[in-house]
């Protein structure tokens, strides 16, 4: 086993840097032109495209030296740098020079509620929030908040091994609101960074839960004095527009829709909304019609559905007013329905063309001025490749090519995408399996179901996030499959229904169910399908893994089907939403009152027959600690043996200790699911694997 633990920390997603070269990119667009810069197996390497010839030339690094982020200064800029927002003891200081004198740490200017800053990660990771502003597009004036969390009841959480050291433990609290508690509450301002003019928006104190909508996308300038804002009512039920007149603080509302279940503003509520303002229109996103499309809407009058079909609207990239055309992503357009597609529509329902013809998952960039797109596309076993295209979606020149080389001599092998139906019989789910790199058909292999269960995002998407690729075609940064895959298992990934970026009835099916047991039941039956066609699957022993969610769905799944899953890894799970965000409880529950407790896995306990392992940190503002150690309370009362370990210090993820922590799941699926020893004494190399989560 010490030749693959080798191998499978060969593949670890720190590993990306030296194994996968030339995948992905993000350009930076200037006058005429654009560069961007690559990884490649010399090195970092810059590049500047000239479109309008699709000259392509080697350039040196034109970025400079980085400016820290707000992340780690705490100030807001304006566009220019002739202004900086700063916040102390909760009010707003420009320049240095206050502009309140009435905040307070739980009544504060420009600031998240705590569950939106999350205090205790950014505490132990050295960060300042910046603060929550939103510059109009003068540069002078910007849109902030105060947020009131004085009535939300606090959490306690025990640190037991400070920093510095010391025998005595520390205590540390924030206001977390879980559901059915008194929510914050936020009050929209504009101030004047010249003058420190201050005008309060007419609208009354708006409970939200979790982001201010100023930190999500939610608020925006159409000009230098009109403000759009997009509110959520609590529970997700209703999605309300405001127009607000900057100089005055009048407000109006435009738009407003409710949805029996939740009312998505984009395909989930994670992302920023898809609508777009100019004057009297409004260009609208609603699954009202069972899928998620665009709608034009003129004095607040609906005119024309701008999209439709058995597909959805991703995201939405440019709007030409004047042209009548928006630039558009979808989902749904080729045979995998979580690839996406660039397409263009006319804005007064002309219809919809897809711009690229490939049948593979597109990661698409649009120049400012619409005329030009990056797009790197990539399908399981098909290395990515990036083009420049025109705006009809023509390829002007190829960019580049994957060179997947050294990550194939490193023993990774694609993932084989599959299609099986749903526990219902009727419905088509996708997939991902990860075999071994010296895979053999001849052999019997334990099965693995690498779970993250949303209902809020999917398990198998792929992305670019921060300037970082989440891509499971490759190393599977979500989850490391090819790495457990090394171990010697089959590793399944897989979104089963009540996930998004399906129809909403596939989305809903999880609605008003925590347990998302119909998603299990799919997983289940999905693996059922898999081993019927491929004899080297073992169905006598499968195990399940997650983190998060997807810690939640291990336990579930282990508590919910003893009969077939063997072995569980539950890490940092949500596992009882009682205790959990009140924007998870209500979003997919509803807003109150309702037993939350229901669907909870602590009255299960007592099934528990598989092997169990409790992973979860002690300072977990996320997932707090409380949730976990009251799983373990219900296994002691029911007399279960399982395993668990606690990581001081740790947050939602496991930071400095996560080389020991990955090697004891290893350790565990090893024991439990392959049958073998493990290696003694092996240790992961923190400079492998590094403070990921």
């Amino acid at each position: 086993m010490r030749e693959r633990y080798a191998r499978a920390e060969a593949l670890h997603v720190s590993r990306e840097a030296a194994l996968v070269h030339r995948a992905s990119l993000t350009p930076v667009w200037e006058d005429g032109s654009f560069w961007y810069r690559v990884n490649t197996a010399d090195g970092p390497a810059c590049y500047r495209v000239f479109p309008e010839t699709g000259e392509r030339v080697p350039i040196d690094d034109p970025s400079g030296e980085p400016a820290p982020p707000p992340e780690l200064t705490g100030v807001a800029t304006s566009p220019g740098g002739r202004y900086a927002v700063t916040v102390e003891g909760g009010n707003l200081l420009v320049n240095g020079e206050p502009v309140t004198g009435d905040g307070e740490p739980d009544h504060r200017y420009a600031q998240p509620s705590d569950q939106g800053g999350l205090p205790i990660v950014a505490l132990q990771a050295g960060m300042r929030v910046p603060p929550l502003v939103v510059w109009a597009p003068d540069g002078r004036r910007f849109a902030t908040l105060r947020v009131d969390q004085r009535h939300v009841p606090l959490l306690t959480m025990t640190q037991s091994c400070p920093p510095g050291g010391g025998p005595r433990p520390l205590a540390h609290t924030l206001r977390y609101e879980m559901p059915g508690d008194p929510l914050p509450t936020f009050q929209q301002m504009i101030f004047d960074a010249e003058t420190g003019a201050r005008v309060d928006v007419a609208v009354e104190p708006l409970p939200f839960t979790h982001d201010a909508p100023h930190a999500v996308g939610r608020v925006w300038w159409e000009d230098d004095d009109t403000l759009w804002t997009l509110y959520a009512t609590r529970g997700q039920r209703a999605a309300r527009l405001y127009r607000i007149d900057a100089r005055t603080g009048a407000a109006e509302v435009v738009l407003e829709e409710q949805a029996e279940t939740f009312m998505p503003s984009a395909a989930t509520i994670v992302e920023p909304p898809l609508v777009r303002t100019r004057g009297e229109e409004v260009l609208w996103y609603s699954a009202r019609s069972g899928w998620g499309h665009l709608y034009l809407y003129a004095g607040g009058e609906l005119r024309n559905a701008v999209t439709g079909g058995e597909w959805l609207v991703r995201d939405v990239l440019r709007v030409d007013w004047d042209a009548r055309e928006v630039l558009f992503v979808s989902g749904g357009h080729g045979s995998d329905p979580y690839h996406r597609r660039l397409c263009r529509a006319d804005l007064d329902g002309g219809g919809v063309t897809v711009l690229t013809p490939e049948d593979a998952d597109h990661q698409v960039f649009v120049s400012p001025d619409g005329r030009w797109v990056v797009d790197t596309h990539a399908a399981p076993g098909t290395p990515p490749v990036t083009v420049l295209r025109d705006a009809g979606g023509a390829v002007v020149a190829e960019l580049e090519r994957a060179d997947l080389s050294r990550l194939e001599k490193a023993g990774w092998r694609a993932p084989e995408p599959f299609t099986v139906k749903a526990a219902d019989g009727e419905t088509d789910l996708h997939g991902l399996l990860y075999l071994p790199g010296d895979f053999d058909p001849g052999e019997r292999y334990p099965v693995l179901d690498s779970i993250y269960n949303g209902p809020q995002i999917t398990r198998q998407l792929r992305t670019s996030l921060r300037g970082f690729t989440i891509d499971p075609y490759l190393l599977d940064p979500a989850g490391g499959a090819p790495m457990f895959a090394q171990l010697g298992l089959a590793v399944v990934v897989l979104d089963g229904r009540g996930t998004p970026y399906r129809s909403k009835a596939f989305q809903d099916v999880s609605y008003g169910d925590p347990a998302g047991t119909a998603g299990l039941d799919d997983h289940v039956a999905a693996i059922r399908q898999l081993a019927a066609e491929r004899p080297y699957l073992d169905l006598s022993r499968v195990g399940i893994i997650g983190h998060s969610a997807g810690g939640a769905a291990a336990l579930n799944a282990a508590l919910r089907h003893p009969e077939f899953f063997t072995a569980a890894v539950a890490s940092a799970g949500d596992h009882d939403h009682s205790g959990y965000y009140a924007i998870w409880g209500e979003t997919y529950q509803g807003p109150p009152p309702r037993d939350y407790a229901a669907g909870s896995p602590l009255p299960l306990a007592g099934e528990l027959r598989a092997k169990l392992l409790l992973l979860f940190g002690e300072m977990d503002d996320n997932c707090h600690p409380g949730l976990s150690l009251r799983v373990v309370d219900a296994l002691v009362a029911a007399d279960r043996d399982f395993e668990m370990l606690m990581v001081p210090n740790a947050a939602h993820g496991y930071g400095a200790a996560e080389p020991h922590v990955l090697r004891r799941q290893w350790d565990f699926l090893v024991r439990h699911l392959i049958g073998a020893q493990p290696p003694a004494g092996y240790r992961i190399a923190p400079a492998s694997v590094g403070a990921t989560s």
